[in-house]
């Protein structure tokens, strides 16, 4: 199988760096459609190429194979922040923890908020602490994603980006290539951003569930196996591509003074269907209290609308 390696020599040594250091324990939350890791350092994925990443079994039995979206090669889910007082930072199931690695603890109870599967992580850096919040269940297709930004010192011009590279042909057919676009039939390239492996039309996308709160875009990565920039992601790009690439949203939280917090509201989506998939999200009534709960609706999925996605 061929492999992937393009981390830069910066993410090499910072690697090198964290394997002398003994990792806090992941978590697997298991679904009919999902089995996915929530890792130590508060991303999708188990920690490096450990299994599960994200497996999906689109005929929701529990039947899950070897197509794993995340674990091939160079495996990458990651988030990042940018502002003005911190510069660019970045945690990457790959090891990449400048926000720090915890161990995931399970919600249980009325956190749950009715979701079968629920699972929290918490991490900081310099003057930001930020928590994610991962909840679906059995019947779900979807990861459910609530991240919540807190300013320990006043943060100006912030932004916080979510990143993957879909690879669910590998394992299968050897093919780290995926049909890669931003929006689909009922998103805009804003809100929505996916890549389907062209053998296995296996997709992963990245949804916008935080409607018009926050500015907002997404941006289809060449590099692949990387975090990119927020500030980068909000400058919009292509709307396709097919290659080994990688899917980037963002988000522009401006300002924020100490002692304020900020939630931003997104999904995982898993299908077979890259035009439909996302079609009905968010369904069940438990995602309404959910994010009542996180905050308020904030808009939830007002601007679902067709697009033509420019080739």
């Amino acid at each position: 199988m061929k492999m992937k390696y393009q981390v830069s020599a910066a993410v090499a040594v910072l690697v090198l760096g964290m394997a002398s250091v003994a990792s806090a324990t992941p978590l697997v939350l298991t679904g009919n459609y999902i089995k996915v890791g929530i890792s130590d350092r508060g991303t999708l994925g188990s920690n490096g190429a450990t299994s599960p990443g994200l497996l999906h079994d689109p005929t929701g039995t529990g039947t899950f194979g070897i197509n794993d979206y995340i674990t091939p090669g160079t495996p990458h889910e990651g988030f990042s922040v940018h502002s003005t007082e911190l510069g660019f930072r970045q945690n990457d199931n790959k090891g990449i923890s400048t926000f720090g690695f915890t161990s995931p603890t399970l919600l249980t109870g009325a956190a749950k908020m009715g979701f079968a599967n629920a699972a929290t992580w918490s991490g900081s850096t310099g003057g930001l602490n930020i928590t994610n919040s991962y909840f679906f269940n059995a019947g779900d297709q979807r990861i459910n994603v609530i991240t919540t930004l807190t300013a320990v010192t006043d943060q100006t011009s912030l932004a916080f980006a979510r990143s993957v590279d879909p690879d669910p042909d590998v394992a299968t057919f050897g093919s780290f290539s995926t049909n890669n676009q931003r929006g689909n039939f009922f998103f805009g390239a804003s809100d929505f951003i996916g890549a389907a492996g062209p053998k296995t039309g296996l997709t992963l996308a990245l949804l916008n569930l935080n409607g018009a709160a926050l500015t907002h875009d997404t941006q289809i990565n060449g590099a692949c196996c990387n975090n990119i920039d927020p500030y980068t992601v909000l400058t919009g790009g292509v709307f396709t591509s097919v290659g080994d690439h990688g899917l980037n949203m963002a988000w522009m939280v401006g300002n924020l003074a100490a002692g304020k917090s900020t939630t931003i509201k997104y999904a995982y989506l898993v299908g077979d269907k890259i035009e439909t998939i996302g079609h009905g999200v968010p369904e069940p009534a438990t995602w309404a209290m959910l994010v009542l709960g996180f905050g308020g609706v904030g808009g939830l999925i007002r601007n679902r609308r067709r697009v033509a996605v420019a080739a």
